[in-house]
C-alpha cells in the first residue's frame, strides 16, 4: 500500500509502514503555508514616518519564511529594521513566502491541508500563487521597491537530496531544470509584476557535509533514508555517507549556478526592453563545519543529534522517536506543533476518513513537527542577512531609497 502525502517537496510517496526515522529526516530540507504573515512595519530612532515608505515583499520557501525563528531572527526582518536605518524611511513588509512552497505545481491541483501559519510546511500557495496575491494586495505593484525570494528547492524534491541511492547524472539535470529553466520565467514575470523593484535572489548551502556527525544514530538514520534499491541495499555505511555528501556538493554547486543563470537571464531580458538591470544574486556560502549537525552547524538540529549516544539513552531515543523524547532544536517548536495539530486534526462534522487518509493526516503530523531539521539558526539567518546586505548597501543612494542623504547616511557601506 502506498500513501500520498502531499507536503513540502512535493508529492511524497511513502510505503507502509513508514519509518518515524524517515518522516523526521524528510523535514530535515522541507523548504516552505499561506500569505499574509508578520504585516505590523516598526520605527528606527523615530526618524522614519509613515509617508514616503519604502515596501518589501518576500517570497519563497522557508529559508526566505526563516523556519524556527522568532521573527526578530528572521533575515528579511533585519534586512527590513537595517533599511529603515540606513534610509531613515518606514519599510513596510509583505510577507508571501512560507514553509514548503512550490514554484509552481499541476493547474487545478487542491491541497490536501491548509494553514495560516507559515511554519507549516505546505507546496501551495506557490510563489506564482504569492506573486497574484501580492499584487492584489498592493493594487499599484509599481509601489513595491524591494523584492526577497527563493525557490527550487521543493521542485527539485527533497527526497533526492537525501537518498544515497539518488543518480548523480540524473540529479543534476533535474537540478538544472528546476532551478534555472523553471526560476527563468518567474524572476522574468517578477520583474515585469512589480517593475520599480530591485529583486535580490538567494542560494541555498551544502546539507550534509565530511563534517556532519558520522555516529551509530546517525547512521541508523542514513539507513533508515535509502531506498530499498539493490543498489542502496549493496551500500556500506560508508558508501552511504560518501554519496550523500556528494549529493549535498551536486546540490549546492548546481543549484547555486543555475540560479546565477536565472538571474542573468532575467537581467538581460531587463536589457534588451532598454530596463536597467535590478536582479541580484546573493550567494550563500556555509563551510563544512556548518553543514547539518557539525561541530559548528549554522542549520536547526535535532537536541543530541551531535552526540555519541550510546546505550539505555541511544535505545530510549530510537524506540520513542517523534515523541517528546527527540525534538528539533529551534525556537518555534511549540508553537508550531500546535499548528500542526490544528491543521492535520481528525475530520469534524461527522466525515469519515479512509485509512489512507487516516496515515497521510498522521503521517504529515509528524513531518510537520520536525520541518525545522536543516534551516538556517539565528546564526544561520544572520549569514543570509550580510549576504543581502552586500548587495543592497551600494544600491541605496543610487536609487533614490535616502530620505536625507546625510551625515552616516551618506555612506551606505556603514
Amino acid at each position: 500500500m502506498v500513501v500520498t502525502l502531499k507536503t513540502g517537496p512535493g508529492l511524497l510517496l511513502i510505503s507502509k509502514p513508514f519509518p518515524l526515522l524517515l518522516v523526521a529526516l524528510v523535514a530535515l530540507t522541507v523548504v516552505t503555508g499561506s500569505s499574509g504573515f508578520a504585516q505590523t512595519p516598526a520605527t528606527v530612532g523615530g526618524r522614519a514616518t509613515e509617508g514616503n515608505q519604502l515596501n518589501m515583499l518576500v517570497l519563497g520557501d522557508s529559508i526566505t519564511w526563516g523556519q524556527g525563528l522568532r521573527k526578530e531572527d528572521k533575515f528579511w526582518w533585519r534586512i527590513k529594521n537595517w533599511l529603515q536605518d540606513k534610509t531613515g524611511r518606514v519599510v513596510k513588509e509583505k510577507i508571501e513566502a512560507h514553509s514548503g512552497a512550490l514554484i509552481e505545481t499541476t493547474p487545478g491541483l487542491k491541497p490536501f491541508f491548509t494553514s495560516h501559519d507559515g511554519e507549516i510546511n505546505l507546496i501551495t500557495p506557490t510563489i506564482n500563487d504569492q506573486i497574484d496575491d501580492a499584487r492584489n494586495y498592493y493594487g499599484d505593484t509599481s509601489q513595491v521597491d524591494l523584492v526577497l525570494v527563493d525557490g527550487c528547492i521543493n521542485d527539485v524534491d527533497v527526497r533526492n537530496l537525501l537518498d544515497a541511492s539518488t543518480s548523480l547524472p540524473a540529479l543534476d539535470q533535474k537540478i538544472k531544470e528546476k532551478c534555472g529553466r523553471r526560476m527563468q520565467p518567474l524572476l522574468q514575470r517578477i520583474t515585469t509584476e512589480f517593475p520599480n523593484a530591485h529583486v535580490v535572489v538567494t542560494s541555498y548551502y551544502k546539507i550534509i557535509s565530511s563534517e556532519s556527525a558520522n555516529n551509530s544514530f546517525t547512521r541508523l538514520l542514513v539507513k533508515k533514508l535509502a531506498s530499498q534499491t539493490p543498489e542502496a541495499r549493496q551500500m556500506s555505511d560508508r558508501e552511504m555517507r560518501e554519496k550523500l555528501i556528494a549529493i549535498s556538493a551536486l546540490w549546492y554547486q548546481t543549484s547555486t549556478q543555475s540560479l546565477k543563470e536565472a538571474v542573468a537571464a532575467a537581467n538581460s531580458e531587463l536589457g534588451k526592453n532598454s530596463s536597467k538591470q535590478r536582479v541580484l544574486f546573493a550567494e550563500i556560502q556555509f563551510s563544512p563545519e556548518h553543514a547539518f549537525s557539525a561541530p559548528d552547524t549554522l542549520l536547526w538540529n535535532f537536541k543530541f543529534g551531535s552526540t555519541n549516544l550510546s546505550g539505555l539513552r541511544k535505545a530510549i531515543v530510537v524506540v520513542t522517536f517523534g515523541t517528546a523524547a527527540y525534538k528539533p532544536d529551534d525556537q518555534l517548536r511549540e508553537s508550531r506543533a500546535k499548528s500542526c495539530k490544528e491543521t492535520y486534526r481528525k475530520p469534524r462534522d461527522g466525515n469519515v476518513e479512509s485509512k489512507a487518509e487516516k496515515e497521510r493526516r498522521e503521517v504529515s503530523d509528524l513531518a510537520c513537527r520536525y520541518a525545522s531539521l536543516g534551516h538556517p539558526n539565528q546564526m544561520g539567518a544572520l549569514i543570509y542577512t550580510e549576504a543581502i546586505k552586500g548587495q543592497l548597501q551600494w544600491l541605496i543612494a543610487d536609487v533614490g531609497w535616502l530620505r536625507t542623504p546625510t551625515g552616516s547616511q551618506a555612506n551606505p557601506a556603514n
